[in-house]
This record gives C-alpha cells, structure tokens and sequence, in this order.
C-alpha cells in the first residue's frame, strides 16, 4: 500500500535520522501535496521521532496544524515556486557535507561519472542569515538550476520530483563528499576532461536541468 505524504515524510525522517544526517532537532523535510500547498515538519521535533499528527499544511501565507512549522519553511516556498515538478525536499546537516559548505566549497568540478550523469553539479549558495527571507530568495535562484545545493555554512538541501528521488540524491550527495574528503587528504583530486563529460552525456540519459548545469 502506497504511504500517504505524511507517512512518507516520517519515514524519511526516520531514515536521515539513523543514517546521522542529522542530530537533536536539526533539519526539515515536506511534501508538496497539491499546487499551491504542502506539509513540512514542525521545529523543534527530532526527525527520529516525528508521527503524521505534528506536521504542519503550509497554503501561501496560511499555516495549519498543532505546532510551529520548521523555521525552514520560507526555502522550501522558494524551491516550490521555482520547480513546479518539486514534490518533496529535504534539508539537512550530514557532516561531510556541511563540512565543505563550512568551508564554502561547492562542487563546481566534474569529478566523478556518477554524479555527472545525476546531479551534475552540487552549486554552492552564499551565506544569508538562515530562516529570512533573503536566505530562501537566494535558494529560490539556485535552484532553479539545480536540484542539490550546498549551503555555506548551513549544509545542504536536496529537491526531488518525490521525496524518494530527494532522499536519494541527498544520500549519493553525502557519500560523494565523503569520498572527496577523504581523496583530498590522499593528494590531488582529477577532473574529467570535456571529452569525458561528453562521452558520459552521450552514454547515459542524462535529463535537461543537469546538461544546463555541465555545460
């Protein structure tokens, strides 16, 4: 039987929680549920131990349910408003991930086959003080562009056209960090030469939003 929205996001939670992408209270996740609204987590809830009752329904300025809603929620409007094909985000602080978003290092290189065929790039957004409205406006930009985004010194956010798709590159995000990490420590990190990039492009069905963002 296919999980509700609510369910899903519980589920996710739970996920991002045992997998350590985040601690104590940290990070958000919702659901778009019809055009012009969607779910998100409340503040101040473990992901570990959310239950479909807390969720907060965010319809334009109109906010429903129990309890406050993450202090997020302006972001993913922005992501929403931007990428009508976004139907789940998830926004987290995974620890190699937010350790190259502290030191302001997006993924600008093409560095691995896999991640060139599926996100492409992972852009770095600038630093706004998280929760304003300049914050989600300047989110709201990069995402039109790109469906993973580090951000500077605030960790990172995966869009996804489910929640699945999002927890899914935001899980491929992190591990290629945590690869990158590790190489740097070894030596000098190789790029993929264009004709490279172009071979991977030719072999594999690589969608439009990520062509854009290689070129």
């Amino acid at each position: 039987m296919m999980k509700t929205p609510a369910e899903l996001i519980c589920t996710i939670g739970k996920k991002i929680y045992r997998q350590g992408f985040v601690a104590a209270n940290d990070g958000n996740i919702s659901a778009r549920i019809d055009p012009r609204a969607f779910l998100i987590t409340p503040t101040g809830i473990s992901k570990g131990s959310l239950d479909a009752e807390s969720l907060i329904t965010i319809r334009g300025n109109k906010i429903e349910g129990p309890l406050k809603p993450s202090s997020e929620y302006k972001m993913h409007q922005a992501i929403y408003a931007v990428r009508s094909e976004i139907t789940g985000i998830i926004h987290v602080h995974s620890p190699y991930a937010t350790a190259f978003a502290m030191l302001g290092i997006g993924m600008s290189e093409l560095l691995f086959p896999e991640v060139v065929v599926t996100l492409g790039k992972i852009p770095l957004v600038p630093y706004r003080t998280p929760s304003t409205q300049a914050f989600a406006d300047v989110v709201g930009e990069y995402a039109e562009r790109a469906d993973v985004l580090l951000l500077e010194r605030h960790g990172i956010v995966s869009s996804g056209v489910d929640l699945w798709d999002a927890y899914y590159k935001l899980e491929r995000a992190e591990h290629v960090f945590k690869i990158l990490a590790i190489a740097c420590s070894l030596g000098k990190v190789k790029s993929l030469s264009r004709s490279e990039v172009d071979e991977l492009l030719a072999a594999y069905p690589v969608n439009e939003l990520v062509r854009k963002l290689i070129r």
